[in-house]
C-alpha cells in the first residue's frame, strides 16, 4: 500500500499545524519545540560503544526536556545474541534499556537534562553478522527560564 500523498488524507490540517510550530519557533529562544534525529550505524559485530556528540538540540547549553520520540533499529540478523543500551552521558539508559531485537521502540520516560550531554549507545553483545541501523528520533522543548 502507498503512502497517501500530502494534501489527500484526513490528517493534512494536523501535520500542517505541528510542521508551523516548529517553523514558528526561535532558534536559542527562552521556549522553543525541537525535533531532533540521528542515525548511526553499529558495524557487524562491533562492541564499541557510540557517542554521538553535539547532536542533541542546545549542545552548549541547558536542553531542557525531552518530552517524547523512539529508537528503530534495523539490520540486526536473524537470531543474533545482541544487548543495546541508549542514553545520555549521565544517565547510559534513560531512553531505553536492552533492545535486543528489530523493531521501534518508544522512549522510556521523559528526562530534563540541566545541561549538554551526549547521546551514547551502549553495546554490551553483538553478534549480529551484518550491521545494525539506529535512529533516534527525539521532541525537545527548551522551556522559559525568566
Amino acid at each position: 500500500m502507498a503512502n497517501p500523498m500530502y494534501g489527500l488524507n484526513k490528517h493534512d490540517e494536523v501535520l500542517h499545524d505541528l510542521a508551523k510550530m516548529f517553523v514558528a519557533g526561535k532558534a536559542g529562544g527562552s521556549a522553543s519545540l525541537q525535533i531532533t534525529a540521528i542515525e548511526k550505524v553499529i558495524d557487524a559485530e562491533s562492541t564499541t560503544d557510540i557517542t554521538c556528540t553535539d547532536a542533541m538540540p542546545g549542545s552548549g547549553n541547558a536542553l531542557g526536556e525531552v518530552w517524547g520520540g523512539y529508537i528503530e533499529v534495523s539490520g540486526i540478523s536473524g537470531g543474533a545474541t545482541v544487548d543495546l543500551d541508549f542514553g545520555i552521558t549521565n544517565h547510559l539508559t534513560v531512553y531505553q534499556e536492552a533492545v535486543s531485537a528489530n523493531g521501534l521502540y518508544g522512549l522510556d520516560a521523559p528526562i530534563y537534562q540541566a545541561a549538554a550531554e551526549d547521546v551514547v549507545i551502549t553495546i554490551t553483545t553483538n553478534g549480529s553478522s551484518s550491521p545494525i541501523k539506529c535512529r533516534m528520533v527525539f521532541l525537545s522543548c527548551k522551556p522559559v527560564t525568566s
